[in-house]
């Protein structure tokens, strides 16, 4: 049988690290720890519909995780490229052309390159302080499913307010991620 290979580097259970920024492999190492304590969690469950319901939540864990990895991906790319455009550079040509008197297009266009850098900078900051919150609620969620499964083997029906909440982190990670690979 033929699997369909993921678009994720190399294996996306252990992605390459050495890509991202130290404060960007935080949030990766956590999302695949996450997904290794739910794989053993499923593992140790007894055989039954309540491992069966669990263990159809692989695949929103797996995206979740996927999700974390591109979206890290995603903000050292464009972290790369900032740094690439020198915003400190294109700050200092800004006011250099406005303290100079420079004819207006050349204002206009050093203030459209200044607005860019912004929106770049603004991009990036926004990706270091949301992700780790977002990966941790895909933590919180692999716990209460071990809370679940180990405390209360007959809560079926709160597996599904988990499964939303899988999909929920999914679901902001990648529209993070979008937001990210629109300004790169």
């Amino acid at each position: 049988m033929f699997r369909r290979r993921r678009s994720t580097p190399r294996d996306s259970r252990r992605p390459d690290l050495s890509t991202l920024p130290p404060a960007l492999q935080l949030p990766v190492v956590n999302a695949a720890r996450a997904r290794d304590q739910f794989t053993a969690l499923v593992a140790s469950m007894p055989d039954g519909p309540l491992k069966e319901r669990v263990l159809a939540m692989t695949g929103r864990v797996d995206a979740g995780v996927d999700a974390v990895w591109r979206t890290a991906t995603n903000a050292a790319a464009l972290e790369r490229q900032v740094a690439m455009l020198d915003a400190e550079r294109a700050t200092s040509d800004l006011k250099k052309v406005r303290r100079d008197g420079a004819p207006p297009d050349v204002v206009e266009a050093m203030t459209q390159r200044f607005a860019t850098m912004q929106r770049m900078l603004n991009a990036v900051e926004e990706m270091y302080e949301r992700l780790p919150a977002i990966e941790a609620r895909l933590e919180a969620a692999v716990a209460r499913t071990a809370e679940l499964a180990l405390t209360a083997p007959s809560a079926l029906a709160e597996i599904g307010a988990l499964e939303d909440a899988m999909d929920s982190v999914r679901i902001e990670l990648d529209a993070l991620g979008d937001a990210v690979t629109e300004l790169g």
